[in-house]
């Protein structure tokens, strides 16, 4: 996923969702649970306006890198 091509409000959901400014992805050091469950959200909500955060915490970390990166080849279209 190319994180250029999120709204600023999806950017600002996943911040304060996550407690972690979006730069945090990239840094090995900061936890990723609440940043990859803030992602999968917001990317689902593209869809699906009634998919919700206790949805995306359900999701195993193979589905949200499935998703992350379907959403990438989505844009590469």
């Amino acid at each position: 996923m190319d994180i250029k091509n999120l709204t600023l409000g999806e950017v600002a959901k996943v911040e304060e969702l996550s407690g972690l400014p979006l730069a945090a992805l990239a840094d090995d050091d900061k936890p990723k649970g609440k940043m990859m469950a803030a992602l999968a959200f917001v990317i689902k909500r593209r869809e699906d306006p009634a998919f919700t955060l206790e949805a995306a915490n359900r999701l195993t970390t193979q589905e949200v890198m499935a998703l992350i990166n379907d959403e990438d080849e989505e844009l590469k279209k």
